[in-house]
């Protein structure tokens, strides 16, 4: 019997590391590729020559080049200064919000919360115009806060953590609030520590989003020394000729922080949503 579950667990094992495998073919190629020349690799994309490596002794020439064709350390910068802002805000912002639908009654309360689902639904892209409107009729275009506003407030942020909050018993909350707690002491020095797990998702989720975003930073920003990271590798195939093993070892450098951070939060990441769905 405990032969049958070993060899079990086994082929489960196995089965998972080959889809793993499958769905990091393309990163795999993306590291790979970022080591050779364009010749390389076009010559090896029809075969198993693709995902093996460079010979030659010089691997890194392109990742010196890149980073000397395109100001890459000065997006980076500019890009993480915004983004940690923006999740720094946006999680006092939309958890707050977030509880006040889990716990607070107040008038409308549930018509506000479907307004909130619906608007949940509607497309980024059909808001950037007016969206950019406002953003330059109040003068902050080609401003940091054009970026920061914007992003800190989320339909879909507030229904995680309102989803998550209701998985936190009601009875810790009354035991504070008959010690004296304040709505406020609860929230903050109770609530937010019992739900780490939800606060490292959407952390996760606020920085993959805006460190891959490229419509919104390319309207409201203008000057080259605020552009962001994707605006910087977007540059790469304005310079001709297009020169794809740089192409490639900017995408890895790019890829390497959000892939630490998700490494660094992933189990907090797996717990946060399998209690978004929980309810007391």
């Amino acid at each position: 019997m405990k032969n049958k579950r070993l060899s079990g667990i086994i082929l489960m094992y196995i089965m998972l590391t080959v889809i793993a495998l499958v769905f990091m073919f393309p990163l795999i190629w993306m590291l790979v590729s970022s080591f050779k020349d364009d010749a390389g690799i076009f010559s090896d994309i029809t075969g198993i020559g693709a995902f093996l490596p460079s010979f030659r002794a010089d691997v890194f020439f392109n990742y010196r080049e890149v980073l000397q064709r395109i100001p890459l350390v000065k997006a980076m910068v500019n890009s993480f200064s915004y983004i940690v802002v923006v999740i720094v805000l946006g999680l006092v912002a939309n958890s707050m919000a977030g509880y006040a639908f889990a716990r607070l009654k107040f008038p409308g309360k549930d018509i506000i919360f479907s307004v909130l689902l619906a608007v949940m639904v509607i497309p980024a892209q059909t808001v950037m115009l007016p969206q950019f409107s406002i953003i330059y009729k109040m003068g902050l275009s080609n401003s940091y806060l054009a970026l920061i506003l914007p992003a800190i407030a989320s339909p879909m942020y507030i229904f995680l953590f309102r989803q998550n909050f209701w998985g936190i018993l009601e009875s810790i909350e009354e035991a504070a609030k008959l010690d004296g707690a304040s709505a406020l002491r609860i929230f903050f020095q109770l609530i937010m520590p019992l739900a780490k797990p939800i606060y490292a998702t959407v952390t996760i989720l606020v920085f993959i989003a805006l460190w891959n975003d490229f419509v919104w930073p390319v309207m409201v920003i203008s000057d080259t020394s605020k552009q962001t990271i994707q605006m910087a590798l977007s540059s790469l195939f304005s310079i001709s000729p297009i020169n794809y093993g740089n192409v490639m070892a900017g995408l890895t450098i790019v890829t390497i922080p959000v892939l630490a951070i998700f490494l660094a939060l992933q189990k907090y990441y797996v717990a946060g949503i399998a209690s978004t769905g929980a309810k007391n």
